[in-house]
Order: structure tokens, then C-alpha cells, then sequence
């Protein structure tokens, strides 16, 4: 073989090898890309449903103790039936919000959102059966107020385990 055509052939052969070899990195590179910009839109999505479950939750939390305080000083039916109201009113945002972390997911965090919501079942079972009380008696039920308390209290802290595995979720590799 000639030395000019081994050299074409040479040419040839290297720029096929070289123009696979762009190919290939730049279908690797938009992969990549690819993989990394749905990552980030499922972040943002968690991020967003965590953030606006926990606001929710903490409107929910805010409103009921508000509810406490009145109750537990002077108060008529009427402001006690406002702000029992007012407490009835954040509810479907929590609920709202936590179907979106159910979907948005992962398990563990979505469980912990139920765990949640029961915990807003059982404060919202003892403040009607509290505001009932109170009201059937004229005065304030202790034994009523103190489940509310303990209601409200481990909602607290349930909200904060949420927080602190939305948190570890967010942070984790690979969302």
C-alpha cells in the first residue's frame, strides 16, 4: 500500500474514531444533565411540599393555641366559637399539604406526615370535647385543657421529627 493512501486510510480511520468519540461524550454529557436537572426539579418539588406542610402545620398549631390561651381566661362563647373556627379553618391546608408529601415522597417522610396528621386527629378530638366541656360548665375544664396541652405538645414535636427527616431527605444524595 501506498504511503499516501495509508496516511488517507489513517486519517480517515482516526477522524471516525474521533467524531464517535464526540458523540459519545456529548450523548454521556446531555445524559448527565439530564439526570442532574430532573434531580433538582424533584428537590425543588420536596422542598416546596415540605415546606408548605410544615407551614401549615404550624398555622394548624398557632391557631389552636390561641384557642388554649383564650380559653383558659376570660372569654365569651362567641370569641371561644371564633377562634374555635379559626382553628377549623387551617385544617384543609394541612390536609392539602400533606397529600402533596405523600406524593412527592420518600416513604419515610410521607409516613411521617401521616404520623402528623394523626396527632392534628387526636388535638382536634380533645379541643371539641374541651370547647364542649367548657361550655356545657360554664368554666374552664382542667382535665379537657390538660389532653389539648398534650395534644399540642406532641404535634410539636412531631412536626419537628418531620422537619428533621425532610430535612436529611432534602440533603440526601441522589433525590
Amino acid at each position: 500500500m501506498d504511503a499516501g493512501i495509508a496516511a488517507l486510510w489513517g486519517a480517515g480511520i482516526g477522524g471516525a474514531l474521533g467524531a464517535g468519540g464526540v458523540l459519545g461524550s456529548t450523548w454521556l454529557a446531555g445524559r448527565t444533565q439530564g439526570r442532574t436537572q430532573h434531580q433538582h426539579w424533584r428537590r425543588q418539588g420536596r422542598r416546596e411540599a415540605y415546606s408548605t406542610f410544615i407551614a401549615a402545620v404550624a398555622a394548624y398549631r398557632d391557631a389552636a393555641d390561641s384557642l388554649m390561651a383564650l380559653m383558659e381566661g376570660d372569654y365569651s362563647r362567641d370569641d371561644a366559637s371564633l377562634a374555635l373556627e379559626r382553628v377549623s379553618e387551617k385544617f384543609p391546608a394541612v390536609r392539602a399539604a400533606s397529600s402533596v408529601v405523600a406524593v412527592e415522597g420518600p416513604a419515610d417522610v410521607a409516613a411521617l406526615s401521616r404520623e402528623v396528621m394523626e396527632g392534628i386527629g387526636r388535638a382536634i378530638e380533645d379541643i371539641d370535647f374541651y370547647v364542649a366541656a367548657a361550655g356545657r360548665f360554664d368554666q374552664p375544664a382542667l382535665f379537657e385543657a390538660g389532653r389539648v396541652h398534650a395534644a399540642l405538645t406532641e404535634l410539636g414535636g412531631l412536626l419537628r421529627k418531620f422537619t428533621e427527616k425532610a430535612r436529611d431527605a432534602l440533603d440526601a444524595q441522589g433525590v
